[in-house]
C-alpha cells in the first residue's frame, strides 16, 4: 500500500486546489468539465483550495482521520438513540430506519484514540421526513449482535402509484377454554406480530409519462424471493421488518404502457426499532 508523507510544488506552478483520493476507478471524468469544484466525498484523503496567493483558505478534511458515532433524536424524545460509529475516513451515511411526518435531529460525537470525547456533540439541522411512497428495502447483514444492517440502492423498492393497502392484522396468539364457572377462561401465548398486503404499479412516473422496463418484474420477484430481511414502511408512519411472503402481478392490457400491478404479502418478524439500517 503506497503511503504519500510530502507533496512538494514548484513557485511556477499555479494551483487552484489540491485534491487526494483513495483510488477507486480507473480515472475520474469529472475534472475535466469547465470550472470544475473539488467536493470532499467518502474517497477523500485531503482536500486544499488555494487563492491567487498560494495561502489555503480551504481546509484538510480533519474528519478523515477520526471515526465518529453518530445519535438520533426523534424531536419531542428525551432520548437519544446510538446509530453508528462510521469507519475511519467515512463523511456521510444514510439513516433509513426512520418514520414519515416526525421531526429527527442527529449529534456527531468525535472519537479519540481511546474513549469518546467529552467536548460537545455536533449536532445536525433538524430533519422533517415527508414521502408519499410505500418502500420495501433490503437488509444485508453487518454485525449480528449490534443487529446493523447495510442497504444497496438496487435493493431499494418504491411504490408510488395506484397504491392501495388491504387490512392489516395483528396476529396474537389467545385460546379460550370453556370452565364450569359463568365465564371462560382465556389464556395467552407470546406470538404478536402484524402481516399485511398492499398492491401498486411496479413503475415509476418520470415527468408526464411512466416508465417499466420490461426486466423490473423479473427483478422484483427475484427480491422477493430472496432469503434478505426487508424494511417495509408506509405513508402513515408505520414500518416493520418484514419477510415477503407472497407476490403476484397483474398487465394492464388496455393500456399502451402495458403497467403492471403487484400485490404483495408480507409478515413481520422483528420490530423495526431494535435494527439499525444504513447505507453510505
Amino acid at each position: 500500500m503506497a503511503t504519500l508523507d510530502r507533496v512538494q510544488f514548484y513557485s511556477h506552478i499555479t494551483l487552484d486546489f489540491a485534491h487526494f483520493e483513495q483510488k477507486y476507478q480507473d480515472k475520474n471524468s469529472d475534472i475535466f468539465v469547465d470550472k470544475y469544484k473539488p467536493v470532499a466525498n467518502n474517497y477523500t484523503r485531503s482536500l486544499v483550495c488555494f487563492e491567487g496567493n498560494n495561502d489555503s483558505v480551504g481546509m484538510t478534511q480533519e474528519a478523515l482521520g477520526y471515526k465518529f458515532s453518530i445519535y438520533r433524536n426523534q424531536i419531542g424524545d428525551r432520548t437519544l438513540e446510538p446509530i453508528y460509529t462510521t469507519s475511519v475516513g467515512q463523511l456521510s451515511i444514510v439513516d433509513y430506519n426512520v418514520r414519515n411526518q416526525k421531526e429527527y435531529q442527529y449529534y456527531v460525537f468525535k472519537e479519540d484514540d481511546d474513549t469518546l470525547t467529552s467536548s460537545r456533540a455536533a449536532l445536525s439541522n433538524v430533519a422533517r421526513t415527508c414521502w408519499w411512497d410505500y418502500a420495501v428495502i433490503g437488509m444485508e447483514l453487518d454485525d449480528e449482535d449490534t443487529l446493523i444492517y447495510h442497504v444497496d440502492p438496487s435493493d431499494i423498492w418504491l411504490f408510488q402509484s395506484n397504491v392501495a393497502s388491504d387490512s392489516t392484522t395483528q396476529n396474537f396468539a389467545k385460546t379460550t377454554y370453556q370452565t364450569l364457572e359463568k365465564y371462560p377462561t382465556v389464556s395467552a401465548g407470546k406470538s404478536n406480530y402484524a402481516s399485511g398486503s398492499f398492491s401498486g404499479l411496479i413503475g415509476r412516473v418520470r415527468g408526464n409519462k411512466y416508465v417499466e422496463d420490461a426486466t423490473l418484474l423479473e427483478d422484483w420477484n427475484d427480491f422477493c424471493a430472496n432469503s434478505q430481511l426487508k424494511l417495509f414502511k408506509d405513508r402513515k408512519g408505520h414500518k416493520y421488518i418484514v419477510d415477503v411472503t407472497g407476490s403476484s402481478s397483474q398487465v394492464e392490457d388496455a393500456t399502451r404502457e402495458q403497467a403492471t400491478t403487484v400485490s404483495v404479502s408480507w409478515t413481520q418478524v422483528g420490530n423495526a426499532d431494535d435494527y439499525v439500517i444504513i447505507g453510505n
